[in-house]
């Protein structure tokens, strides 16, 4: 039976660039919301100065979070890291768009500057790569025992859509999780936008979907002696998202009662989430958390830290399942 250890982490851009920076991704991403009316939460984070202060505490709270979370990553010393993402138009187009995908492929690429990240926190090249060995035999058998056991699942032993290599929600947690790629990766990819991202795209998969994919890889690591740690790659509401609030702010009440439902070990209530109420507290990314919580089944997890600044666009959570 293998051992897990459960990492709970987000992959904005905003994770990899200097603080002085934020305030251009969140004017971009503004621009293009209809009549934006700045709602009273981000106008008083914004205060005097764009909200230059509250993005340098937020920065630090995030790369501490991080450093808490590769430190025990790199303790615990497991024999595959697997990264639950979704993917956003970048590895998966309109030719081949399945609801979830195991990467099966023997070693793969990423660019993490190289889009939205070009200024990063290391100063780095935006062609710098990181490189990852995977472990192809064991995602091999991963998919194999999961479509034996009522799952079709996709795989892949090459990512062609997208000349940047593995997508952001897969390699920019690892810029800090582990950057010297140390550990053995498997990427799962998820659709999480659905229609969100163009009505070429099918529907997402539905929680309850995701939370049963997760109990089917359980079931599949049950069979196995590997240490396996399962990253879900994530953050919750995005203001850009959240139809209920005409996408203009983060839906803080809904997060807090999922945080608390996370943070007591139960998990499994996400499962029960309709998924019209994902499409309007804008937390179509949360799947990537279900289904590692299908994965580790209801046991509490360790809140590292949560940012809920509007200036941050998203509402952010660092958790540990040992």
């Amino acid at each position: 039976m293998a051992e897990i250890l459960g990492l709970g982490v987000s992959h904005g851009p905003i994770i990899l660039t200097p603080p002085e920076d934020w305030h251009k991704g969140r004017e971009r991403i503004h621009d293009r919301v209809p009549n934006y009316e700045k709602p009273a939460q981000l106008l008083e984070e914004l205060g005097q100065d764009n909200g230059l202060s509250q993005d340098k505490a937020d920065h630090q709270r995030i790369v501490e979070s991080f450093k808490v979370m590769h430190d025990r990553l790199h303790e615990w010393d497991p024999d595959v890291v697997m990264i639950i993402g979704d993917d956003q138009v970048e590895n998966f187009r309109e030719d081949n768009l399945p609801p979830f995908c195991l990467y099966t492929g023997s070693e793969v690429d990423g660019y993490p500057f190289q889009r939205s990240a070009r200024t990063n926190l290391w100063g780095s090249a935006p062609e710098t790569k990181f490189t990852f060995n995977c472990p192809k035999v064991f995602s091999q058998d991963m998919r194999n025992y999961l479509i034996r056991d009522g799952f079709d699942m996709s795989s892949s032993a090459s990512l062609k859509g997208w000349e940047w290599g593995l997508a952001h929600a897969i390699i920019n947690p690892l810029v800090f999780l582990d950057p010297e790629g140390k550990f053995p990766l498997l990427p799962l990819f998820v659709n999480c936008y659905g229609e969100e991202a163009g009505p070429d795209y099918p529907p997402r998969p539905t929680p309850a979907r995701c939370y049963q994919l997760g109990q089917g890889i359980r079931r599949f690591l049950d069979t196995r002696d590997e240490r396996v740690a399962v990253v879900a790659s994530s953050s919750w509401s995005h203001s850009f998202l959240a139809h209920k609030f005409q996408c203009r702010e983060i839906d803080t009440e809904t997060d807090r009662k999922y945080l608390e439902w996370v943070r007591n070990g139960e998990g499994s209530k996400l499962a029960q989430v309709a998924p019209e109420d994902l499409q309007q507290s804008g937390d179509h990314e949360i799947l990537n958390w279900i289904i590692a919580l299908g994965v580790l089944g209801d046991r509490p997890a360790e809140i590292i830290d949560v940012r809920d600044s509007n200036t941050q666009l998203a509402f952010r959570v660092a958790a540990i399942w040992d």
